[in-house]
């Protein structure tokens, strides 16, 4: 990082994290009101002061979290996991803690992300004819949890994601999988590696990137039955007005700002963060650069689709 930087940032997430998570305090005034200009603005900043980090932007208004890229699919969560995890970075931290307060979870969005990001993991197995038809768009939410009732993990030996390796994937279901049933469960929040290792100790080799064998696998498959009978279905009955989902007195807007089309820019801005470090170190041309840039071409077309539909 260049000297000078002009904002309050503070590190959060798990102590012993290879990456450095970082949110950037901006003023209200400054934060863009599309999320295109906001993705540009974290570009021009990151560019600008040579910032190593995988930084997101925050307003922070009466000791809480406001606004940030993503609101309405992240915001509930950043703000506590900020909260929860600011002191595990205390040798690091310049500012003081700029939020004074947990905020209530929309526990309804935590479980479709859930389910969702569960089922892209899968799109490109060989479970994608069952995915793919209701992966994107607005569906009964059953159907969705009718696909998970086919899935079996036991099958799956490589996931064919381009911008994920099989690890992460691995990783990605069962951090998912353990942080939700916590907090639906046992109302608990849980942000970093240890907290879910301590509270899930069968899941640590997916969490630690550990070598996974069959009975793992078997494990996980067990976890998602279990997750769909005891957390998932009992919760509520999940139905839509116009482009609300609703369940019990929680509700997610599926309108242009929807949570789809939020993931969607989320998992494209992941793309390019990576494109970016990409194109430092292999030439233009290969292989892996032209698959990931074929990849956020895809989801371009996907995200402009949504918008025009939307219009």
């Amino acid at each position: 990082m260049k000297p000078d930087f002009p904002y309050p940032y503070y590190f959060y997430g798990s102590k012993d994290s290879l990456d450095a998570d970082v949110l950037i305090e901006i003023s209200k005034d400054m934060m863009p009101a599309e999320q295109e200009d906001r993705k540009r603005l974290i570009k021009s900043i990151e560019q600008e002061y040579d910032l190593s980090w995988n930084a997101n932007l925050i307003v922070v208004e009466n000791g809480i979290i406001t606004d940030t890229i993503y609101p309405k699919t992240w915001i509930d969560s950043l703000n506590n996991s900020l909260y929860s995890t600011y002191d595990n970075h205390k040798d690091k931290q310049v500012f003081p803690l700029p939020i004074n307060r947990m905020v209530p979870r929309n526990k309804l969005l935590a479980i479709y992300k859930t389910v969702r990001t569960i089922l892209s993991m899968l799109s490109r197995t060989h479970y994608r004819s069952t995915v793919k038809p209701i992966l994107n768009g607005i569906h009964p939410f059953n159907l969705k949890i009718d696909a998970w009732r086919k899935i079996d993990l036991t099958t799956i030996d490589n996931f064919n994601q381009d911008n994920t390796s099989d690890v992460d994937a691995w990783k990605i279901i069962a951090f998912y999988l353990g942080q939700n049933i916590s907090l639906i469960k046992y109302n608990l929040e849980i942000y970093t590696k240890i907290d879910l290792y301590v509270n899930h100790p069968l899941l640590k080799s997916f969490i630690y990137r550990e070598e996974i064998t069959q009975k793992d696998k078997q494990y996980l498959s067990q976890l998602i039955v279990y997750y769909l009978d005891e957390i998932v279905i009992p919760f509520g009955e999940y139905h839509f007005d116009k482009n609300i989902m609703i369940c019990n007195d929680e509700k997610i807007d599926m309108t242009l700002r929807n949570i789809e089309l939020e993931i969607l820019e989320f998992n494209y801005w992941e793309h390019f963060k990576i494109a970016k470090d990409l194109s430092m170190i292999l030439p233009l041309g290969h292989e892996k650069r032209v698959r990931l840039d074929d990849e956020m071409e895809k989801l371009i077309t996907r995200i402009n689709k949504i918008k025009n539909e939307i219009k």
